[in-house]
């Protein structure tokens, strides 16, 4: 089907109603995004059934603002002229109206939808920088009030976007992270991947180092993973070494086991197994601490609140009494079954008789954020330091070395 051109009028550049322009006439962006063949087949195929429903938007120049796979389609269908709307607008703003057509329409990935909303939050805060967060420090005066008064009057990134394209502030907030922290060869490389469209993958991957990143979706990429679960389980596996055999006698325990949920814990959070290789409370209980341990000794073991049982058993498999513990406060919270987690326990066992030789009195709650998986406060091996100063010690379940230390680990 040709499209009937002779009732169309020839382009008024200074009319806001627009008219027909040549092909050959618009100017194409270097921003532009890519093509999405498919998207453009289907273009064309309901241009060739009922014409164009929305004319293409061009600046004054013939600048291409919106409309990019619309004028795909008409090369496509081997026309010469398109249907367009002039709009008067400087480059930045033509820019921004072409972002919130993308963003209207539904054919972008969640990675593409970032990328896009992280550009236009860069060119609204340039039109607009008496909007960016912190304008005006932590000080007020007159001047000052005067000003963000006039700033109330300009809406924020977040609510102006929210507006224009009817997503919620979280959202845009999410998506934005997502194309802001992962690293732009990663984004490369998952582009035109399912991977793309998974917002909670994506997020999860926004949420580490860039190198990970790029170890994950290799794996994924490759078919060696399914998902990122998967994939982090099989370079947790990678990083494991050959464990030496438990010899030698230790006054003083300091153990973080690698505790298995058996499933049990929100798979949005992460359990330990996606970080490292995770052992049986039967395997746990059997292992030869009792023969490595002197008569009179102290165990601090690092327990979880959903497995506070399991730990008991440890300890009594272990040939050691229950005494005391110390709280954790991580800050940030973990999604639990029954309440929302910021805790995690460290108990204080002992053998014989192992009463500490520094009198000193710890607060047995301690703050300090969590940062990576499983990483404990080093605070709390000074505390162990302090109050037994004296006798070999041993960490179970090491991940590093620590001068005055021997470890036992897979990890160290």
């Amino acid at each position: 089907m040709s499209l009937d051109v002779s009732t169309q009028r020839t382009i008024d550049l200074f009319s806001p109603h627009g008219g027909s322009v040549l092909i050959s006439d618009v100017v194409i962006g270097e921003t532009r995004r890519q093509v999405k063949s498919d998207y453009v087949q289907k273009l064309a195929d309901s241009i060739k059934q009922i014409g164009l429903i929305n004319p293409i938007t061009i600046a004054p120049d013939n600048r291409l603002i919106a409309g990019y796979h619309r004028l795909q389609a008409f090369i496509q269908l081997g026309e010469t002229r398109i249907p367009a709307v002039i709009l008067n607008l400087s480059e930045l703003k033509a820019r921004l109206a072409e972002i919130d057509e993308n963003l209207i329409r539904n054919d972008l990935s969640v990675l593409e939808r970032g990328e896009q909303l992280e550009e236009r939050k860069a060119i609204y805060e340039e039109l607009y920088p008496e909007t960016r967060v912190g304008q005006f420090g932590g000080w007020h005066n007159n001047k000052t009030t005067r000003l963000e008064n006039e700033i109330n009057s300009v809406s924020s990134f977040t609510e102006d976007t929210a507006e224009k394209t009817g997503q919620s502030r979280r959202t845009i907030e999410q998506e934005i992270q997502i194309a802001r922290d992962i690293a732009p060869e990663v984004k490369d490389k998952i582009r035109d991947t399912e991977l793309a469209d998974r917002k909670t993958d994506l997020l999860r991957l926004s949420r580490m180092e860039p190198e990970q990143q790029e170890k994950i979706v290799d794996l994924i990429i490759s078919g060696k993973a399914d998902t990122l679960n998967h994939a982090r389980k099989i370079l947790a596996s990678e990083a494991v070494k050959e464990t030496p055999e438990l010899t030698g006698k230790y006054r003083v325990i300091y153990a973080d086991p690698p505790w298995s949920y058996g499933g049990s814990m929100n798979e949005t959070y992460g359990t330990a197994d996606k970080h490292y290789p995770t052992m049986s409370l039967e395997d746990l209980c059997i292992m030869p601490v009792p023969d490595i341990t002197e008569d009179n000794a102290v165990l601090f073991l690092w327990v979880t609140s959903p497995l506070l049982e399991d730990a008991f058993k440890v300890i009594n498999a272990w040939g050691f009494k229950y005494k005391a513990s110390f709280v954790w406060d991580k800050v940030k919270h973990v999604m639990g079954h029954y309440n929302s987690v910021r805790h995690e326990l460290l108990l204080i066992c002992t053998k014989g008789s192992c009463v500490p030789e520094n009198m000193k009195l710890f607060d047995s709650v301690y703050e300090e954020e969590r940062t990576e998986h499983s990483k404990k406060p080093e605070f709390f091996r000074e505390v162990i330091d302090t109050i037994y100063p004296s006798g070999k010690r041993i960490e179970l379940f090491a991940r590093r070395p620590v001068e005055g230390w021997e470890t036992y680990g897979n990890q160290v």
